[in-house]
C-alpha cells in the first residue's frame, strides 16, 4: 500500500481539458483513474459546477457517473455527496454538513449581500470595475461577477477584499475571469478538511489537483494535502503549489492529472 489513499481533482481545465467550447477527457486519464480505483484509493471530484452539471458532463464524455469516478463529489465548492449506483447521497454527516452550508449561504445573501450590493455595485463602478454581468445565487450564497479578462477580475477581486473586510463571514473567490464573494467555509479545502475528517483520512494521504485561483486552499499546503498544480495552472497556483513542496506537471488538464497519479500513485504501488 502506498502513502496516498485520496485523489481529488478540480473538473474545468484539470480534469477536463477545454478547447474552445469543447471539453473532453483524455483516454490515458480514464485508464489511470480505472488503475487508482482498482486499488482501493477514493476518488473525489471537487467543482465550482453544480451537482447535475458536473454528472452530465462525464457522462458527455462517455464516462457513467461514479462507475468507477468520482467516488465522491463536492458541488459548489462545499456540498458534499456520496456517488453510489450512478447516485448523489446525502446522508448522516454529510446531509448535516449540507444543511449548514445552506443556511450560512441563505444567512449570507439576505444579512450581508442584499443589504450592501447597490453601494458594492457602485464603488466597483466608481473605479471602472463595472462587471458585465452579475448574479446573485442563494442556493450556494454566492455574489458572482464576471468580467471580460481574468486581469480585470484579478483587479476586482482586490477591491471585493476590502469591501468584506467588516463581514468575517465571507470572502472573495475568483475563478479566471470570473469573481466575487461566497461564505468563508463555502470553499474546496475547508469543505475536503471536513470529508477527510469523516472519513478517516490523514490529510498527508490526499493528493489534491487543480488549475485555478478557487482551488487555492486546497493547493497551498494548509491544510497538509500533497498539492499537484497542472501545466496549464495560473502562475500564482504554481508558485503556491511548490512553495507548499507539492508537483507542479509538465503536461496540462487530464494529460497532467494522468502524469501526476502516475508518479506520485501507480509508480509506488505497481506489483504491490
Amino acid at each position: 500500500m502506498g502513502r496516498f489513499r485520496m485523489v481529488v481533482m478540480d473538473l474545468d481545465s484539470t480534469l477536463l481539458d477545454w478547447n474552445g467550447d469543447e471539453a473532453t477527457i483524455g483516454e490515458e486519464a480514464k485508464e489511470v483513474l480505472t488503475e487508482v480505483v482498482e486499488r482501493q484509493i477514493i476518488t473525489v471530484i471537487a467543482t465550482g459546477r453544480s451537482v447535475r452539471t458536473s454528472q452530465l458532463e462525464l457522462e458527455t464524455q462517455s464516462w457513467s457517473w461514479g462507475r468507477p469516478v468520482p467516488h465522491f463529489l463536492i458541488a459548489f465548492e462545499k456540498y458534499c455527496y456520496r456517488v453510489q449506483d450512478g447516485k448523489n447521497i446525502e446522508d448522516g454527516r454529510l446531509k448535516e454538513w449540507n444543511d449548514e452550508r445552506r443556511r450560512e449561504g441563505r444567512s449570507v445573501i439576505q444579512e450581508i449581500i442584499l443589504p450592501n450590493w447597490s453601494r458594492w455595485l457602485q464603488a466597483l463602478e466608481e473605479r471602472g470595475l463595472t462587471p458585465k454581468h452579475w448574479s446573485l445565487d442563494t442556493g450556494a450564497g454566492w455574489l458572482t461577477l464576471s468580467y471580460p479578462d481574468s486581469e480585470s477580475a484579478k483587479v476586482a477581486t482586490d477591491f471585493l477584499e476590502i469591501l468584506a473586510a467588516p463581514f468575517p463571514q465571507i470572502k472573495p473567490n475568483r475563478n479566471n475571469q470570473i469573481t466575487g464573494l461566497i461564505p468563508k467555509m463555502g470553499s474546496k479545502g475547508v469543505s475536503l478538511k471536513f470529508l477527510a475528517d469523516h472519513l478517516g483520512i490523514a490529510c498527508d494521504q490526499i493528493v489534491t489537483i487543480g488549475d485555478g485561483m478557487n482551488d487555492w486552499d486546497m493547493l497551498d499546503g494548509r491544510f497538509g494535502f500533497f498539492p499537484v498544480a497542472v501545466a496549464n495552472a495560473e502562475e500564482a497556483i504554481k508558485r503556491a503549489v511548490l512553495q507548499a513542496g507539492g508537483l507542479v506537471t509538465e503536461q496540462p488538464a487530464s494529460l497532467g492529472v494522468s502524469e501526476a497519479i502516475k508518479r506520485l500513485i501507480l509508480d509506488h504501488t505497481r506489483g504491490d
